[in-house]
């Protein structure tokens, strides 16, 4: 490995903090994404990085240990706007290396087989020495932690060669000479945390959290195990006071779950977190009342713990500019020293040394019915900002704000908005009750007719996307929806075969309406019952299994599988690491987003009456989810020219299937549209597991110049590492949407006062187009914000004049810097309404 010369990287940090032009290496940095957390510096010499921690010299000053591919960097931080570093340790080649301080002694883990326990002395931390390398009963583990107190050094994941060994307990009375005084076999245990007498251990493999009695380290005793939905247990700390315990789960779709302790036998689980649903929480640590969390791709992540049952963000620093999911990013950071730096290593860019400035206070939220019963599942939002929340178990929830005056509004279908304004001041610690009143419910009915014949349509679906509502016209096309809150809607009438058709219905409380729809047949339409010319490959298609074909689909589950002892499957179902059994090894980190209950492929196709539709592959009933889906590679599906050459504003419209467990990799559902089947351009790009049948429509002339050779192409491609991959496409229409009616029936008797138009062309590669129109002149705010709910841009904020306010994004933040590929919303508040239109931005 070279050693390459840190001096230009130190420089490059502190030129993107004045403001300087650095070399693009530095792009991403500069770039960041953060609130109340400044860099400080940042180190980038060797080509990859794992973990890194927090070593305190009995003179104060303080240094940086840092994991990379070829051993282990330290670095002088005591001034960390010039760090340097004063030695690198080598070590065997390894993705894994782990470190803890003990004293003036550091303690370096790897999964290098060979490589044992490093023991560096730190005597002269300017001139550290590595003393030993320790493989007492074990050559490799894979986490360390160490007991100050009692001075004891706790090996997790050991193994020899390829035998597990268990976790090992080592006393450190003479700290260059371990002695070995205890072990665990029964589980593989991933990390474990001492405080007093108890160790808690996080074993991954069987998803379990485990609590020992720990007085004598010679036999710790289990006290409790438990598991819980979505368990990958990586590590877990508790709280100042000891009451509540902080796990991360390494798993796609992971969260940082809380569990009250109060109860050790109880240990109900109080709180569940995420910053951004696609992504990997992977460690935490606590100091003081704060939560330091590594959140791999969203970076590092800082709670507050005043309460320590609720959590509340109010700092974080994205040292990784990509897409959301995935094992990329921060895997750790450690607070630990006097001075309030931290540090945090990128696996990607190395070593990023922070401080945190604290400016916010913390507001409690507890949300009640007018029973004074807790209303867990409310949407808290500050209006106008990208603060929000949801409450939980109790009712509560906890936002960290800037100080100053908010706005805070709280929702919850059924019931009636609440609004609150709250002053918050720095340092402050403030809470609000909200009364949520019962909405006057109402019913909208009606008949979905065919326009041809006025015959009633079954099957036709009538539903709002971004509301929990949806009915199915019954065999004479009769449809209830019943329980409506009072409010403007968008309703969407569609059925296989037809055009559909949206309009935006204002519902009075406690009304009964009438919504009656005529839809017109599709001028093409294929169910994907019989061959119609679709393509199943095409050059450059590489997959080595789950190709395109034409048939009834199987459905797979992970619930359905017929289950094999030796297979990885579902954590929460039948883990193959089963308690009482040693893991072989610590795996790769699972991937997620599985459900017990939940389709991966489908078992039936979304036309009513039929049966065949295009899905990847079709493995054997009651086979794995694993079995038949998209490996190795791309497989492509293109449908026949398609004749749209005569229609005024030709549509296309499909049901999507898409399963993904690996967010963030790079697999993904890929739709092009090409105008003569040769040059093609790129419509959407599916990175999110949506395994249901998703209504699609795609406007041709937004891509291609209409004609009568147009084709579309479905390319579902596994890039990732051991991933799952399912698609299906079924009902492809064609539609003239100058055809369609905006509007049919008995809808409300005025226009709406404010309709945001849909982005286009949606997706971009860099502007995207939105108009909001206005009944009313009057004040009216359109901003960005990235799915995680953080505010990218500002659109427009002031009055706007009665009628249409076209807007523009050009794909960069507030501060002007591009803004990485991922889903976007574009929200509006105007005339008292607020709306959102979902945008994807695929540079």
């Amino acid at each position: 490995m070279q050693h390459r010369p840190n001096g230009a990287r130190i420089l490059a940090a502190m030129l993107a903090l004045t403001g300087l032009t650095a070399s693009p290496t530095y792009a991403a940095i500069a770039a960041a994404t953060s609130r109340n957390v400044t860099l400080l510096a940042h180190l980038d010499n060797y080509a990859a990085y794992s973990a890194c921690w927090s070593y305190v010299h009995s003179d104060g000053r303080e240094y940086a240990i840092l994991g990379t591919d070829a051993g282990t960097s330290i670095v002088n931080i005591t001034n960390p706007w010039s760090p340097y570093e004063v030695a690198f340790i080598p070590g065997l080649p390894s993705a894994w290396r782990e470190m803890k301080q003990y004293r003036n002694w550091i303690y370096i883990s790897t999964e290098a087989v060979g490589g044992g326990i490093q023991i560096v002395r730190m005597t002269n931390p300017e001139s550290p020495v590595l003393v030993k390398t320790y493989t007492t009963n074990f050559n490799h583990a894979h986490t360390v932690a160490v007991d100050t107190t009692r001075a004891l050094l706790i090996l997790n994941g050991t193994r020899f060669d390829g035998i597990p060994t268990g976790m090992r307990i080592l006393s450190l009375a003479d700290p260059e000479n371990p002695l070995e005084v205890g072990s665990y076999l029964t589980d593989y245990v991933h990390d474990s945390w001492v405080r007093n007498d108890t160790l808690y251990a996080s074993c991954i493999s069987s998803a379990i959290i485990r609590v020992f009695n720990f007085a004598n380290p010679a036999a710790p005793t289990e006290l409790v195990s438990w598991t819980y939905p979505g368990a990958r247990t990586h590590s877990a700390e508790k709280s100042r006071d000891g009451r509540y315990l902080y796990a991360c789960d390494e798993v796609n779709y992971g969260t940082l779950k809380v569990f009250d302790m109060q109860d050790i036998f109880a240990h109900p689980m109080v709180r569940e977190i995420t910053v951004n649903p696609l992504s990997i929480v992977h460690n935490v640590h606590v100091k003081q009342d704060t939560a330091f969390v590594a959140w791999y791709t969203e970076g590092v992540r800082l709670f507050d713990l005043t309460d320590p049952s609720l959590p509340a963000e109010w700092g974080y620093y994205d040292t990784y500019g990509s897409f959301s999911g995935g094992f990329h990013g921060v895997w750790e950071v450690a607070p630990f020293y006097p001075s309030g730096t931290f540090i945090a290593s990128d696996i990607e860019s190395g070593l990023y040394i922070f401080r945190a400035n604290p400016n916010y206070g913390t507001l409690r939220i507890t949300v009640r019915d007018a029973a004074s019963v807790p209303v867990p599942g409310a949407d808290v939002v500050c209006v106008g900002e990208s603060d929000s929340t949801r409450t939980q178990s109790f009712g509560t929830a906890c936002l960290a704000l800037a100080p100053g005056s908010h706005s805070l509004r709280v929702r919850k279908w059924g019931y009636q908005d609440a609004v609150a304004v709250c002053g918050i001041t720095k340092g402050g610690h403030d809470f609000i009750d909200v009364v949520l009143q019962p909405a006057a419910l109402g019913t909208i009915t009606g008949t979905v007719l065919r326009a041809s014949d006025s015959t009633g349509l079954p099957d036709a679906t009538i539903e709002d996307r971004e509301n929990p509502f949806l009915a199915t016209s019954g065999s004479s096309g009769g449809y209830t929806l019943p329980g409506t809150p009072p409010g403007t809607y968008k309703l969407v009438c569609d059925r296989a075969g037809y055009g559909p058709q949206t309009r935006l219905v204002k519902m009075q409380a406690g009304a009964s309406m009438t919504e009656n729809w005529s839809l017109l047949r599709a001028a093409w339409y294929d169910s994907c019952d019989t061959d119609k010319g679709w393509s199943l490959s095409a050059p450059g298609d590489n997959a080595t299994d789950g190709l395109w074909v034409r048939a009834e689909p199987v459905g797979t589950s992970f619930a359905s599988a017929i289950k094999d002892p030796t297979a990885r499957s579902n954590p929460n179902t039948t883990s193959p690491f089963l308690p009482g059994t040693l893991a072989p090894q610590h795996p790769e980190p699972e991937e997620g987003g599985f459900s017990p209950d939940g389709q991966v492929q489908p078992d039936d196709d979304a036309s009513p009456g039929t049966g065949f539709c295009f899905v990847t592959g079709n493995g054997a009933v009651g086979g794995a989810p694993a079995d038949g889906d998209v490996d190795g590679g791309k497989t492509t599906l293109t449908t026949p020219p398609l004749p749209v050459g005569g229609m005024t504003d030709p549509t296309i419209g499909f049901r999507r299937w898409y399963y993904m467990n690996t967010p963030g990799e790079p697999d993904s559902l890929l739709i092009d549209l090409s105008s003569d089947g040769v040059s093609w351009t790129r419509a959407r790009t599916i990175r999110e597991s949506h395994p249901d049948w998703h209504p699609e429509l795609i406007r041709v002339k937004d891509y291609v110049v209409p004609g009568a050779t147009v084709r579309v192409r479905f390319i579902a491609q596994d890039e990732g590492v051991s991933g799952i991959v399912e698609a299906a496409i079924d009902d492809l229409e064609l539609h003239d949407a100058a055809l369609l009616p905006t509007h049919v029936g008995e809808g409300p008797a005025t226009p709406p006062r404010a309709v945001l138009s849909a982005p286009r062309p949606n997706p971009a590669s860099r502007t995207t187009t939105i108009t909001l129109r206005l009944k009313d002149a009057g004040p009216a705010r359109v901003a960005v914000y990235d799915i995680a709910g953080r505010f990218v841009a500002l659109l427009h904020s002031g009055n706007a004049i009665a009628g249409l306010l076209p807007l523009t994004w050009d794909g960069r933040d507030s501060r002007g810097r591009q803004s990485a590929s991922g889903v976007y919303w574009i929200r509006a508040d105007a005339g008292g309404e607020k709306l959102a239109r979902r945008f994807v931005l695929a540079r």
